[in-house]
């Protein structure tokens, strides 16, 4: 059971480490280091697969109860979560290396990156809650997502009007309207690890996603 936290916990750092970069590469229009990103996407997929085989043979072997088994019950759905913040982190990098260093577009990636930093700040807390056991902060740290829902809603009704103003460049505003909605959905799944962190430590299931 140590081993496998300590496997989540480079998981989950590992996901932290990349949607910092990509956040970066927003903001400087760094296309190369947003490649790199992309490039690694499928070694977070490869982390998830090996820590659901080891947790599903944990449960077959050792037959764990109550504590044990509410936690490895939470492990599982943590690396979901993780892997499909993943994949949001590896759309934001795909986004950036289209386009480019567009000056048109640079007020729509700065709130991207914004957006992006407040998951950011939302998974490292909700990681620590995690390894921490610690039920209070999974709760403070899922009331977040209400700023990452509000940011959402500024930024595309910021898109919305400039496609109204720039017909012409629509098929690049549909593609920041898509990151601003996988940078949404990036907040609900840290709240889902919030909401596995609750159980993990109380048996409880809650529902923070509104």
């Amino acid at each position: 059971m140590n081993q496998l936290s300590h496997e989540i916990l480079l998981m989950g750092t590992r996901v932290e480490e990349d949607l910092r970069k990509t956040i970066q590469a927003c903001r400087d229009r760094d296309v190369e280091l947003a490649r790199v990103v992309r490039a690694g996407d499928r070694d977070i997929n490869t982390m998830q697969a090996e820590i659901e085989d080891k947790a599903a043979v944990l449960l077959a072997t050792q037959q764990p109860v109550a504590g044990d088994l509410r936690k490895l019950v939470a492990f599982i759905k943590v690396v979901s979560d993780l892997e499909r913040i993943g994949d949001y982190t590896s759309h934001l990098a795909k986004t950036v290396m289209k386009v480019g260093d567009r000056n048109k577009e640079e007020e729509m990636m700065k709130a991207l990156s914004v957006m992006a930093d407040k998951g950011c700040v939302m998974l490292n807390q909700a990681m620590a809650a995690l390894l921490g056991s610690d039920e209070d902060l999974a709760r403070s740290t899922a009331a977040m997502d209400a700023d990452m829902d509000a940011m959402h809603k500024k930024v595309v009704s910021e898109i919305m009007e400039a496609m109204r103003l720039i017909p012409k460049n629509v098929e690049i505003e549909a593609r920041l309207m898509r990151t601003a909605n996988f940078l949404e959905r990036l907040g609900d799944h840290v709240t889902n690890i919030c909401e596995s962190v609750i159980y993990m430590v109380s048996g409880v299931h809650v529902e923070m996603n509104e």
